[in-house]
């Protein structure tokens, strides 16, 4: 998978250093948390989070694969993650997207039990 600035992603931390917190996101791809996106929280955090917790982050920055990520940003409107399938719904035809998505998702949900049941 190759990661773009505002891409929303769940990641594992795998270390915990002086510089901040490295995290393994999907693809065997890796990147820090800088210790100052946590500003003057970074000590009590720092102690908080553990090897093998998950957090939600954002792509910040991207050069030549080496990932920036912000923990503090993830909700920053700012910054788009393209791949968002709601980014281009205008607010009226939100519910009705959100609404005809989790229906999808429940079909596919009911296809995997039924194929689980069958094996």
């Amino acid at each position: 998978m190759k990661y773009q600035v505002g891409n929303r992603v769940n990641g594992v931390i795998n270390n915990i250093t002086d510089l901040g917190v490295f995290l393994t996101l999907p693809g065997r791809k890796s990147g820090l948390i800088h210790f100052s996106d946590f500003g003057d929280n970074w000590q009590r955090e720092r102690n908080r989070l553990k090897v093998g917790d998950e957090l939600r982050v954002v792509v910040v920055h991207n050069n030549k694969g080496k990932l920036a990520l912000s923990l503090s940003r993830v909700n920053d409107p700012k910054l788009r993650d393209l791949h968002n399938s709601f980014l281009d719904v205008s607010a009226n035809d939100f519910e009705k997207t959100l609404s005809k998505t989790s229906e999808e998702a429940k079909d596919e949900i009911n296809k995997l039990k039924k194929v689980l049941a069958e094996n």
